[in-house]
């Protein structure tokens, strides 16, 4: 067919139509499509889609024209014309309806190829790798001083520092916890950084030179030692609060850190405290520092009221004072420690509402007295104001675990270890959070991971002792507690030791381990029910068991008074009472825990040895195999004498047969 007569029959037979109104049509479709699906929450993609539908349909529709027409009659045949052969002139008209034509076919073509370029581009942008963020440890100040009194000047500088540092969304500090392990320790730059997982340092010395203070300050590259920056000032005593604001800066500065108007306010905020109310701030820091003891504590408490007595407008005293009466409250679980740290937490928020050490200070507190919710949102405050701390998401955890909801607190015990992969409590937290609900096997190599991070950490050898023992590697078990024994004379080594002489049957050793563990810890519960354990079933009979079961019972009513949604301690004290013969008691306090935590083995492991206790052999029986069914090591029930009402059973045996051990007291928290 000649091209005239072709161009002649295409807008003969309307396909000169067809061709506009698809292109304007699917032109218009595009716009609105472009607009619409963002604002409906449609994926990018139904944009793309959208547009391969177009020209897919856009031949087909061309070809049906051709082929059909759409007359009152329905679709007919197309009919041509012009007769064949037939010469057609070919006219302006002719040219310009054909060149519109060809514009609007391409306009929809050039839609077309500019949204594939749109979305390739938008892909690469997200996949783009988003830089990370400068990392930085803050290690302790070197006292220089003759006098040894004046340690407290260096640390607590160097912790100021790092508390302003850790503002900064755009920086990643190590947490405090973690560089200061490494105080008075021969370590070099680049084994802090490596073991801290930090490519900067920042250390120095603070000197006294009469009534001036010279600190030292140098920020140097973990992996080669190289000095980014150094500086020595010479300073009044009351200038040390404007002296971390300088050092602080100098870091930033040196990183080439780009901050955003937030932090840069943060920067450039200026404090002014009285010297004196400071110098007692920073002395009650030391004892925060130093062991949990209730002597250090109550030496810390009494600073921080003289500071704010000093300069009653001194937020950070006051959440000091806060830090330091829950410390108080989670020794003794005195209700009136628990009211002094909630009403120092509130007046330091009302001093500085942008304190978010307060906010995580509060989430802590809510959450030992069970008030969980109101935790949960003093936690998320504190990431509202810096998304980037880990102490914020290690009290989510917590929470999460003590509401029996070990999903979500596995999932922030992840946050936490992503934003800092070598922080300790981090790893410690999920660790015992895999082992509390049966993935001991998981468990191991956070303990391990902590181990080398911190050799000397006898926590971590304790932990992973405990981990061992349940998983029936008992020797590794017991080089880990020995390790942990050599570091630290703890309560929880003694009482783990003097558990594995218990499982064994070696009653009158665990008696004298389970004692050392009570003198270094009186007012721990659960080492006064396990010594009474050990009592009733040696020699000397429930007549000697029965004062210590009391006692045990009176501290865990103590802490229920506080947290009456503990459904560990409700069991325990379930079986206190069990084992003393008062029945109603024990029911009472079982059936509470049972309500709050169905699921948890340990919650039904402490109804089993209770109804035991009871004479309650065939319940106790079924308790066991929700305990087991949970996770709990069979070979610890199997060696327990708590149980040994049930071990002649068929029933029982039929649950795990041919394996027997024993059972260490547990994973210790943070």
């Amino acid at each position: 067919m000649e091209l005239r007569q072709f161009i002649a029959e295409l807008k003969g037979r309307g396909v000169y139509r067809m061709t506009a109104i698809y292109s304007a049509g699917a032109w218009v479709l595009l716009q609105v499509a472009d607009v619409v699906v963002p604002a409906v929450g449609l994926p990018e993609a139904s944009i793309t889609v959208l547009l391969v539908l177009a020209a897919i349909g856009f031949p087909i529709a061309l070809v049906l024209s051709w082929l059909f027409d759409l007359t009152p009659q329905g679709v007919v045949d197309a009919t041509p014309v012009t007769a064949p052969g037939e010469r057609v002139s070919w006219s302006r008209t002719h040219i310009v309806e054909f060149a519109l034509i060809i514009l609007l076919a391409l306009l929809v073509g050039y839609l077309y190829l500019d949204r594939l370029a749109y979305q390739k581009s938008e892909q690469g942008r997200v996949e783009e790798p988003v830089p990370e963020r400068a990392s930085i440890a803050v290690m302790p100040f070197v006292n220089m001083s003759d006098v040894a009194d004046m340690e407290y000047l260096g640390d607590g500088l160097a912790e100021e520092i790092l508390n302003l540092l850790a503002k900064l969304g755009e920086l990643n500090v190590a947490a405090r916890t973690s560089s200061f392990y490494f105080k008075n320790k021969e370590v070099d730059i680049q084994t802090i950084g490596e073991h801290l997982g930090v490519a900067h340092v920042l250390e120095g010395s603070v000197r006294y030179q009469g009534d001036r203070v010279r600190v030292t300050a140098q920020l140097i590259k973990a992996d080669d030692g190289f000095h980014l920056w150094s500086e020595t000032y010479d300073r009044d005593p009351r200038d040390l609060l404007a002296l971390q604001d300088d050092i602080a800066r100098q870091v930033v500065n040196s990183l080439h850190v780009l901050l955003s108007d937030d932090s840069r306010q943060v920067l450039s905020s200026t404090t002014t405290v009285d010297p004196l109310a400071y110098d007692y701030y920073l002395r009650g820091r030391a004892y925060l520092r130093l062991p949990r003891g209730e002597a250090n504590l109550e030496f810390a408490v009494e600073l921080f009221r003289k500071a704010v007595a000093q300069y009653p407008a001194f937020a950070d005293a006051y959440a000091g004072l806060c830090k330091g009466h829950l410390g108080l409250y989670s020794i003794s679980l005195d209700v009136a420690h628990f009211e002094s740290a909630e009403s120092a937490c509130h007046r330091a928020l009302t001093l500085d509402r942008r304190a978010a050490s307060v906010y995580i200070a509060l989430g802590n507190l809510y959450r030992s007295s069970g008030q969980y919710d109101q935790a949960i949102s003093e936690f998320n405050t504190a990431l509202s104001l810096n998304s980037m701390l880990p102490d914020a998401h290690l009290g989510l955890g917590d929470t999460y675990l003590e509401k029996s909801e070990p999903e979500a607190a596995e999932q922030h015990y992840r946050s936490a270890m992503e934003l800092q992969p070598n922080y300790w409590q981090a790893l410690m937290s999920m660790g015992n959070l895999l082992f509390q609900v049966g993935r001991v096997g998981e468990a191991i190599p956070y303990y391990r991971r902590i181990s080398e991070l911190m050799p000397e950490s006898e926590t971590a050898f304790n932990n992973m002792g405990a981990a061992y023992f349940v998983t029936g590697d008992f020797e590794r078990a017991s080089a880990a507690w020995q390790r942990s024994l050599d570091l630290a004379p703890s309560s929880t080594a003694f009482s783990n030791v003097a558990s594995s002489e218990f499982f064994l049957g070696h009653y009158d050793r665990a008696l004298a381990l389970y004692h050392k563990a009570v003198e270094l810890a009186p007012e721990d519960y659960e080492l006064w029910g396990n010594l009474a354990d050990a009592y009733r079933h040696s020699d000397y009979g429930v007549e000697m068991a029965e004062p210590m079961y009391r006692n045990a019972i009176r501290l865990a009513e103590n802490r229920l008074r506080i947290n009456p949604s503990d459904a560990d301690t409700l069991a325990l004290a379930g079986h206190y009472h069990a084992s003393i013969g008062d029945r109603q008691a024990a029911l009472e306090y079982l059936d509470r825990a049972r309500s709050l935590a169905p699921g948890n083995m340990y919650v039904n492991y402490n109804l089993a040895t209770a109804l035991a206790a009871l004479g309650d052999l065939d319940q106790a029986l079924q308790a066991v195999k929700l305990s087991l069914a949970a996770g709990y090591p069979w070979h610890i029930a199997a060696a327990d004498a708590n149980l040994a009402g049930l071990r002649d059973r068929a029933e029982f045996q039929a649950l795990n047969p041919g394996r027997t051990a024993g059972n260490p007291a547990g994973a210790e928290g943070r």
